[in-house]
């Protein structure tokens, strides 16, 4: 028997059209609610960074729901049991960092069944301390940086290079601190540092960028580092500080004459100076190095213009 393209058509409505009923069947599961005394969703600055706060994850009424998965990340991946069937949750959470957070939050049924997320949104005030120090230091000395509390009762700063070591250095209550870090390595670094109460609370973390060189540093009264001074026949004195461990002497050079250095020799603290008398007015460009002992050079020369009126 041969089946009329009308009645094929009717079928595959028919088949077709029984799907998304089907789908359509099942209730969704609503949107969970949160709720949290320290870090609510008003557009306002609460707590801070490192302080805990417990966040409440409500079934907006839905008995169905029987746990949810929450997390700052999307989509959230921990799941916490309600209380009962229908019930709520509460989970403590500790922002590490100051400015806006996210915490992600959807209930789910006993089958699996994830509601659509909700985004609880807050901000975190600073508790972050204040780090100053300089933008280079040397390689293999101390060089010191100071830490200023970023929120009551602290009693100690912790800080760590990079990804290196932990050192941590008391305090007396709320006050700064000046810590002498002694960084191993030339190039770019990161600092960071937290503080911690006398209960043990946890600060966020600050993190400072610097470089390290050990380049000696060249100053000069007489001929400050490219700004037009002095004169001709005027002589000028330049200083020289170590920025590694054991220099014993320096040598320096003009670009013009690059065959045809000077050393310097240092005295007991690594530093030195030598006088220089520009004979014409210019640029008088120079590069210096440190030396150990044994003979090693900096890695580093430090660039210096003498610039002569």
């Amino acid at each position: 028997m041969r089946v009329r393209h009308g009645v094929t058509a009717l079928l595959a409505v028919v088949a077709f059209g029984a799907v998304p009923a089907q789908a359509g069947a099942a209730t969704p599961i609503a949107e969970p609610t949160v709720t949290s005394a320290e870090y609510p969703d008003d557009n306002a600055w609460h707590p801070g960074a490192g302080v805990p706060g417990s966040f409440t994850f409500g079934a907006a009424g839905d008995d169905s729901v029987v746990g949810f998965y929450w997390g700052n990340t999307d989509p959230p991946g921990t799941f916490v049991a309600a209380d009962h069937a229908g019930g709520s949750a509460t989970v403590s959470y500790t922002p590490q960092a100051s400015g806006p957070d996210d915490l992600y939050v959807v209930s789910v049924d006993s089958a699996g069944n994830r509601s659509p997320q909700h985004v609880h949104h807050f901000y975190v005030q600073s508790t972050e301390p204040v780090v100053s120090g300089p933008r280079e230091t040397g390689v293999g000395i101390p060089a010191d940086f100071r830490f200023s509390p970023g929120m009551a009762d602290v009693v100690s700063y912790t800080y760590r290079i990079d990804s290196g070591p932990e050192t941590t250095v008391a305090a007396p209550a709320g006050a700064t601190v000046t810590a002498s870090i002694v960084t191993a390595t030339r190039g770019f670094h990161r600092l960071n540092v937290w503080s911690t109460t006398s209960t043990g609370l946890t600060s966020g973390t600050a993190s400072d960028g610097y470089s390290a060189s050990d380049a000696p540093l060249v100053a000069s009264t007489d001929y400050p580092d490219f700004v037009s001074s002095g004169g001709p026949g005027i002589t000028g004195t330049f200083t020289l500080t170590p920025r590694m461990p054991g220099v014993v002497e320096y040598v320096y050079y003009f670009y013009e004459d690059w065959d045809n250095p000077t050393v310097v020799p240092a005295g007991p603290d690594g530093r030195a100076s030598f006088t220089y008398t520009p004979a014409a007015s210019g640029y008088y460009p120079m590069q210096v190095y440190s030396r150990t002992a044994d003979g090693t050079q900096s890695g580093l020369g430090r660039e210096y213009y003498i610039a002569v009126k």
